[in-house]
């Protein structure tokens, strides 16, 4: 009986302990909530000695004031990322209406992977959405600006060494942007293509008209415009026009020598593969000639 108790005892000392290890825990300052999973404490204290930096970078780039104190939650665990997001390829994301960002941090010690790019990232999404009310936010839109704001970095960098979107302006597999309007696909290759879209659109708008350009027009969004109607007050052109002149410079700057230059590894590696089973097949051809080749020792 004392037996069962002490095991029982140890029991309940022990699911404690692990109850506890699996409790987030939190570390705050005037600026920011960081809450993360055990084990974390030293990174979450990183977050926060680089957070003001961060947000200081961003409000010169889009010359907007971060007015709101975030939540950044770091999690440790892929597995429960991946069933909070819904998709694998994702290593970050944002929820404006709680003004929250989710870090997989087991993610951030992949290369390119930065703290410091995903926090800028995810808050610039939140700004965009603390200053631009409703739905008038294209998600091309706000996702190119992010990648624009933050080196270039993408909420989905898991599996991306191919670019697409070169192929797919050579064979005219591309979105229009209007279908990219409200949500990307889910599939991972379109998924993919939608953020190298935005980035590029996002871009092009900035190498035309500038990067005051591109202020000015998430400006027209803030006063409460359409976005079709915040480009032909802001470039001057329709949207339709700007979209065709995105298209038309790509098409002119991406050849298929550009396309096979990007995927040469994998060009490379395909041939390597191909000559290998090729000279397998050559020599299981000559053993079979040699074996098949009569006995003449019989004549001699």
């Amino acid at each position: 009986m004392r037996a069962r108790l002490i095991l029982s005892v140890l029991f309940i000392l022990m699911s404690a302990v692990a109850l506890a290890a699996l409790e987030p825990s939190m570390l705050d300052s005037q600026e920011l909530t960081v809450v993360y999973d055990a084990g974390l404490e030293q990174t979450a204290r990183q977050i926060l000695s680089v957070y003001a930096g961060t947000k200081q970078e961003l409000e010169t780039m889009i010359q907007w004031p971060v007015e709101f104190r975030p939540t950044l939650v770091l999690i440790d665990d892929h597995k429960r990322f991946e069933q909070l997001t819904g998709h694998s390829l994702v290593v970050a994301y944002a929820l404006p209406h709680k003004n929250a960002m989710f870090i997989d941090n087991t993610r951030m010690t992949t290369s390119p992977f930065s703290l410091q790019a995903t926090i800028k990232h995810e808050l610039c999404h939140l700004l965009l959405h603390h200053h631009i009310k409703g739905d008038r936010l294209p998600r091309w839109l706000d996702e190119g600006i992010c990648q624009w704001a933050s080196d270039g970095l993408a909420d989905i960098l898991m599996d991306t060494r191919r670019a697409l979107l070169p192929a797919a302006i050579l064979s005219d597999q591309y979105f229009d942007l209007a279908k990219i309007k409200h949500r990307f696909p889910p599939e991972k290759n379109a998924l993919i293509l939608a953020y190298e879209q935005s980035k590029s659109v996002v871009e092009y708008i900035s190498r035309t008209y500038g990067p005051q350009g591109v202020l000015d027009l998430l400006e027209l969004l803030r006063q409460g415009y359409e976005i079709e109607t915040a480009v032909e007050m802001r470039f001057a052109i329709s949207f339709d026009q700007l979209e065709s002149q995105w298209r038309y410079h790509l098409k002119k700057n991406i050849s298929w020598f550009t396309y096979l230059s990007i995927h040469l590894y994998e060009i490379l590696f395909v041939s390597a593969a191909l000559l290998t089973i090729l000279a397998y097949i050559r020599r299981m051809l000559r053993k079979k000639a040699y074996a098949d080749e009569p006995d003449r020792s019989d004549e001699l």
